[in-house]
């Protein structure tokens, strides 16, 4: 896969995670943020339960992608980037297009799915 189409994914990923985190960050938006004048316990309790929200927050679906797309931004950087998990051949682009964190090729994806519904 070329550079321009690799920048283009990596685009799309970092696009989903903004969503996802602009998602949790409008559930804990505090209708009184504009606010000059806040209590110093509160803002150090939220900055300490940061990851507990992020993680209650996003629902388990979610927090799933979020993780999905967070790994395929690592495989960008190390230069495994849309390999099959299970038979480590070339995930298409056309797929990639459309799931840019897939993880799996669709002929694994098939098998891995009809192992789990015991078809």
């Amino acid at each position: 896969m070329n550079k321009t189409k690799l920048a283009s994914f990596r685009t799309k990923l970092e696009e989903i995670r903004f969503a996802i985190a602009g998602e949790v960050q409008g559930k804990y938006k505090s209708p009184k943020e504009h606010l000059t004048e806040q209590v110093a316990d509160i803002a150090d309790d939220a900055v300490q339960s940061y990851d507990r929200q992020v993680i209650v927050g996003l629902g388990e679906k979610e927090f799933g992608k979020l993780r999905l797309v967070e790994e395929a931004i690592e495989k960008l950087d190390r230069g495994q980037y849309g390999i099959c998990l299970e038979c480590e051949e070339l995930i298409s682009e056309e797929r990639l297009t459309v799931i840019p964190f897939a993880s799996h090729c669709v002929n694994c994806l098939e098998i891995i799915e009809k192992r789990n519904t015991g078809v």
